[in-house]
């Protein structure tokens, strides 16, 4: 790939497109040589209006084969991940891919093996948080010795999200499982630095239409995390990890991580709001839009150099192989032993 602005192609005009994808690839000088490929009428007249210069196609593959991007960006409903990911690999074209990755019933499609399949990156856009990388880093550095047990919540209220396309109500789509529990295992193992090796999930309320599950992780030093996930009325993002040395907390992704020592209790919520009001003031500093252009950011990156993508092919796969063990074990209550 020549120093010019690199031909991306996106796939998917939906609101994660619109109001993250696109601002993230204006401030990275990427909107030159956009392609956009949505099959609603509704989506591709948005596409006009934001891009004027955009080549729109309704059918992705059309897009790759007529417009020849440097890169592709998956923002379609899971289903079509599969096929859209096949269509770019057979033309050699790298994928950076929203999660999850795959659904359970298609990981016997993948040859892990194949070197065709290994360029694609995926939007674990949260490895890409400052205060993550300082819990991790944390817990790396043994800040709070040995970790003993840690919960993360990631509970959404997909509704404004929604309003572009409803897949995420669909049970062919994954649901919440998928959607969330990509996001939270990928971060459970970063955090902890280790994969799992057993695994557990049960819903959270069987009753609940709407799905929330949870799912515990044993890792081999013998930690345990408890992973929390639904879509909900009110979105919560947490983490909390316990040491024998005391233990490290995030309340909000958008407020500070903190340490408390065992034994000591701090006050630390007026630093959080100051957190909070100045990535409020300065909104491309949020997590979501930070971490999506940071994504973003690498993706071109090694793009443009020829290197390997990180997150990449085995992390997305790794996941997807622990969601379709969360799968198993939700029709089963059984644990899964994790390869």
């Amino acid at each position: 790939m020549s120093g010019a602005a690199p031909a991306i192609g996106l796939a998917g005009f939906g609101r994660l497109a619109r109001d993250y994808y696109l601002p993230a690839l204006r401030a990275l000088g990427a909107v030159d040589r956009l392609a956009v490929a949505d099959p609603a009428p509704a989506a591709r007249a948005e596409a006009r209006a934001r891009v004027p210069s955009a080549a729109l196609y309704e059918d992705p593959r059309e897009m790759l084969e007529a417009h020849r991007p440097d890169g592709l960006l998956v923002a379609s409903p899971p289903s079509t991940h599969l096929a859209l990911w096949r269509a770019a690999a057979a033309r050699g074209i790298p994928v950076f891919m929203e999660k999850p990755f795959l659904l359970p019933h298609e990981l016997d499609a993948i040859d892990p093996h194949d070197p065709a399949w290994a360029r694609l990156m995926l939007d674990f856009n949260r490895r890409f948080w400052p205060p993550y990388r300082w819990l991790r880093d944390a817990v790396l550095s043994g800040r709070v010795g040995r970790v003993l047990r840690a919960r993360l919540t990631l509970c959404v209220d997909v509704r404004p999200w929604s309003r572009a396309s409803d897949h995420r109500s669909l049970p062919a789509e994954g649901g919440a499982l998928h959607d969330l529990g990509s996001q939270l295992l990928d971060l459970a193992a970063t955090l902890l630095g280790a994969a799992p090796t057993r695994l557990r999930a049960a819903h959270a309320d069987p009753a609940e239409a709407r799905g929330r599950a949870r799912i515990d992780l044993v890792f081999p030093s013998g930690a345990s995390a408890a992973l929390e996930l639904g879509y909900t009325e009110r979105t919560q993002e947490c983490v909390w990890i316990e040491g024998e040395r005391g233990r490290l907390y995030l309340d909000d992704p958008n407020y500070l991580p903190h340490r408390e020592r065992r034994g000591a209790r701090a006050v630390q919520r007026p630093l959080d709001w100051a957190a909070l009001g100045w990535r409020g003031a300065f909104r491309s500093r949020s997590m979501l839009r930070y971490t999506v252009r940071a994504a973003l950011a690498a993706f071109l990156s090694a793009l443009r150099d020829g290197r390997g993508f990180e997150p990449g092919f085995d992390d997305a796969l790794r996941v997807a192989r622990w969601l379709a063990a969360a799968e198993r074990s939700l029709a089963s209550g059984a644990e899964q032993v994790l390869a």
